[in-house]
């Protein structure tokens, strides 16, 4: 059984659904599954009578199918993002294709889902319920921000009575301004959270800061660090549920290590935050929670973060969050792109299994021989796109995709593809490149794999490349390239 939308009902009336397709007798069946599960339902035939419905009568939701008279549904989806009443309104497509480029198509004209006929009843009704809920919490939280907005107004007007306090506010909101404006025009995920740690030692007077993030497990790991010797925070990390970010949700501004010795429940945190020589941990706290966690090592003059040191963390942070979402989210795109488009390109498992297989054995290799963590991330996207990148239609879309990208990211992965492909057909100015040459034996032992040979064999072949044999801390990782040798 479907459940109804969550909420009492005078919360949360029924929502208003528009159901449109060229087939009346899907349109009956979708309105009778969805007034069965909460919704309100009004149907078109066509695109004109739809877009007319729904500017008389604007929905909490559109299911319109892609082919529809007088108007497609693409056109539909078009012409609503357009305009301002209805630009926000949660959009479900149906199409009959079943080519993963309709779906691109889709969310490319503005859709935010989209469903292959044919498909179930149900899960046509949970993903309505799914994109309404959505809304409706955009909705309130907008709302809310809004009031938050006003309420911050009205304590700046009443605070700006007082000249000290008043030329402290100013200051704080020079810094939130500077630091939100450069960083949120900042989209390489990297150079954002350097140029944050930079900041936050100016601001506070530290040594050194660590940026924590949550690994696939849920764990707080390591992903940025400034300050001399930054291999001593690489083993500092966070669990899940830690304490002390319980606490720093609860309290919300940055805590001293010595505030948080007098709380509960924080014995076992405390031994690894006096470890790493922690003075003072905050937050960055998203929309969706908490995005990262900062923490900075302590003065070198002996000197504790005071309140004011304290306050500019804080607001460098409320700053700083916003705009890593943003620089999050647009990685996360670029990604989903590439393997999009690398998917589409190849429906046989064994390159998923090859990419593996590279990604085990390379990534511990380029640690090995002190690859710079941006470089590994350049090097694991190129081994997850796998030999497709070599391919005609691989350059074609990288080439595209790194014109539009202002970080440059995708710019450099395209040259480390390029150099790897001439670093595969031998050109020696290439393979002088330790990272285009680990591509370049990761991409050629995947062509290998794909092509049917075994993965014994396939390493044989590649590890040539890696030159093992002059490599002695190489040898141990690929005993498959000397066996042959004894």
């Amino acid at each position: 059984m479907i459940p109804r939308l969550p909420g009492p009902p005078r919360d949360q009336p029924p929502p208003l659904v528009l159901v449109a397709d060229e087939d009346p007798r899907l349109v009956e069946t979708l309105a009778l599954a969805l007034q069965s599960s909460h919704f309100r339902v009004i149907t078109a035939l066509d695109g004109e009578d739809a877009l007319r419905r729904a500017r008389a009568e604007p929905p909490e939701l559109v299911i319109a199918g892609v082919r529809l008279a007088r108007r497609s549904g693409l056109e539909l989806c078009d012409t609503l993002r357009r305009e301002l009443d209805h630009g926000d309104i949660p959009i479900l497509l149906l199409a009959t294709a079943t080519d993963p480029e309709s779906r691109v198509e889709a969310l490319a004209h503005g859709a935010d889902d989209m469903l292959v006929k044919p498909f179930l009843a149900r899960e046509l009704v949970a993903r309505a319920q799914r994109l309404v809920l959505r809304a409706r919490q955009s909705a309130r939280h907008l709302k809310r921000s809004l009031e938050l907005e006003r309420d911050l107004q009205r304590i700046e007007q009443e605070l700006r009575g007082a000249r000290s306090e008043a030329a402290r506010e100013r200051a704080l909101r020079v810094l939130a301004g500077d630091m939100f404006g450069e960083l949120l025009r900042t989209l390489d995920l990297e150079q954002l959270d350097a140029r944050l740690l930079r900041e936050a030692c100016r601001q506070t007077g530290a040594r050194s800061a660590v940026l924590l993030a949550p690994d696939p497990a849920g764990a707080w790991v390591s992903v940025a660090v400034r300050g001399d010797l930054p291999e001593r925070w690489a083993a500092f990390t966070l669990p899940a549920a830690a304490s002390c970010l319980d606490w720093l949700r609860t309290l919300g501004q940055p805590v001293r290590r010595e505030d948080l010795e007098r709380l509960p429940g924080m014995k076992g945190e405390l031994v690894a935050l006096a470890t790493h020589g922690v003075a003072i941990l905050a937050l960055l706290s998203g929309a969706d929670g908490v995005e990262a966690v900062l923490a900075c090592e302590d003065r070198p003059d002996g000197a504790p973060i005071g309140p004011p040191e304290r306050e500019r963390l804080a607001v460098l942070c409320a700053a700083a969050a916003p705009a890593r979402v943003a620089a999050r989210r647009f990685r996360e795109h670029q990604e989903r792109a590439l393997d999009l488009l690398s998917t589409s390109s190849s429906n046989d498992p064994r390159r998923s299994e090859a990419s593996r297989e590279t990604l085990e054995r390379l990534l511990p290799v380029a640690d090995t021989l002190g690859v710079h963590h941006r470089e590994r991330l350049l090097l694991e996207q190129a081994l997850r796109l796998g030999p497709w990148v070599w391919t005609d239609l691989g350059r074609a879309a990288l080439s595209v995709l790194s014109d539009a990208d202002p970080t440059r990211r995708l710019e450099h992965l395209r040259a480390l593809t390029r150099d790897a492909e001439a670093c595969a057909l031998g050109e020696p100015a290439a393979s002088e490149d330790v990272l285009a040459w680990l591509a370049a034996t990761g991409l050629r032992y995947q062509a290998l794999r794909i092509s049917g040979r075994s993965a014994f064999e396939s390493w044989c072949t590649s590890a040539r490349w890696l030159r093992v044999q002059v490599h002695p801390e190489l040898r141990d990782r690929f005993p498959e390239a000397i066996e042959p040798a004894r």
